[in-house]
């Protein structure tokens, strides 16, 4: 028997207050993973756009590395 039919097992042997309580849980984790993923595209995109827009404004930066330096 593998991990997911265990558990499966267990699940199902609990109250459906429990089984509802594990199902909020997981989908409140599975919104959060989501959530995230959507920042960090959102981030790159807000970036990306910015270094298109330095770009096509004549505003290249040769060296990164001087991006942050004051």
């Amino acid at each position: 028997m593998n991990t997911v039919d265990a558990l499966w097992i267990l699940i199902q042997s609990q109250t459906k207050a429990v089984r509802k309580a594990l199902l909020k849980r997981i989908l409140a984790e599975e919104n959060l993973s989501k959530n995230e993923e959507k920042n960090q595209k959102t981030l790159v995109k807000d970036s990306l756009s910015r270094a298109f827009s330095e770009l096509h404004a004549g505003e290249v930066h040769h060296n990164a590395r001087q991006l942050f330096e004051e």
